[in-house]
């Protein structure tokens, strides 16, 4: 894997950048306790935009909240699979449209597998793309397997062609990880953890040295990583060593060594595995989002208020996918592989628990 791949781009990315208001609702915690070190409870309120300006003179707690969506897999080609390949548009506009009808989105974060990158003259990402043309927030993406992998090569977009597609959004040619500060105080870095052609990954050791570098540069800000592959297993005991080889970041150790010495970096967010867990080491949060495109066909929205972040779980309203995408999990292959073909393991599996799904974490 080339190493030409790291560029100094806070600059650039933030160049034009709309300031959006730090303080778009007004959040209280009530009924709170902690347990094993994770905040439960209650937020409560959302203000009008009067009070909000009432709450920020008074001196209430600022929120930021953003959208990530990862694996939508999009494609005209595709063929329905544990991924429902041929409803990924119907998909992907059911989200876009339930993101565009919450007024109080700062951002959204694509996590990868973005499209499926099997459709000749770049269909896939042009329907993506227009869909997306209906979003009045800012948003960034980041690869996956599929966007550096086209199927079959020299006919869907290439790396350097989908960052190019890309530029504006975080990605750019000849630039695959990427720092931008949508929001004041909060810093999204945007991790290439993709290997091209392969669905395994790794961060290279140029790519390591600039995440050192850039966290260094900002010590005030709150950092949260954005990557496709996973820092951390999420299977738990099971000794699943497919799963591992091509869903766990080659190096992950390492990677996390470095993130888990910044007390600035808060969270990291994955994708990938298309399952929805979160795991906590030494106060860092790893979020690993489910997929749109697989049951349980979901997405996450991120709330951070002063020392907290409230993860919200958010569902398509169309049950009839949402029915079909259980059917074809719990036949899959990684059914058997997970629970030796238990249905109702890897569906719970998936779609995760109400402490992945809806829970109020403490930042450290």
């Amino acid at each position: 894997m080339e190493e030409k791949t790291v560029q100094d781009t806070t600059s650039h990315l933030e160049e034009g950048l709309s300031r959006r208001s730090f303080v778009k609702r007004g959040l209280a915690i009530g009924q709170a306790v902690f347990i094993g070190g994770v905040l439960v409870g209650n937020f409560a309120g959302c203000t009008t935009a009067p009070k909000k300006d009432e709450g920020a003179k008074a001196g209430k707690k600022k929120s930021i909240r953003f959208a990530h969506i990862t694996d939508t897999h999009v494609t005209f080609a595709g063929k329905n699979g544990t991924a429902l390949k041929e409803e990924s548009f119907n998909i992907f506009r059911d989200v876009i449209g339930q993101v565009n009808n919450m007024p109080d989105i700062d951002f959204i974060l694509f996590g990868g597998d973005n499209i499926n990158n099997t459709d000749p003259d770049a269909k896939d990402f042009n329907e993506f793309m227009n869909i997306m043309s209906s979003v009045k927030v800012p948003y960034f993406a980041q690869f996956g397997n599929r966007e550096v992998s086209p199927i079959p090569p020299g006919v869907a977009l290439s790396k350097s062609q989908y960052a190019e597609k890309m530029k504006g959004h975080g990605l750019d040619a000849g630039r695959y990880s990427w720092s931008v500060s949508p929001v004041p105080g909060l810093r999204i870095l945007g991790l290439d953890t993709t290997i091209e052609g392969h669905d395994n990954g790794e961060i290279i050791k140029k790519e390591l040295k600039w995440i050192k570098r850039e966290i260094s540069k900002h010590p005030d800000d709150m950092i949260v990583t954005l990557s496709h592959h996973l820092f951390l297993p999420t299977w738990g005991d099971r000794d699943i060593p497919k799963w591992k080889k091509k869903y766990l970041l080659k190096n992950h150790q390492k990677v996390n060594t470095i993130l888990d010495n910044a007390p600035q970096v808060k969270a990291c967010l994955m994708g990938h595995h298309h399952v929805s867990k979160v795991q906590t080491i030494n106060g860092l949060h790893y979020i690993a989002s489910p997929a749109t495109v697989q049951y349980p066909h979901a997405f996450r929205t991120i709330t951070i208020v002063d020392n907290a972040v409230r993860l919200e779980f958010h569902q398509i309203k169309d049950q009839r996918i949402i029915e079909l995408g259980k059917q074809n999990l719990s036949t899959s292959k990684n059914a058997e592989e997970y629970a030796g073909g238990s249905a109702g393991d890897i569906l719970a599996y998936c779609h995760g628990s109400a402490g992945d799904n809806d829970v109020v974490l403490k930042l450290r």
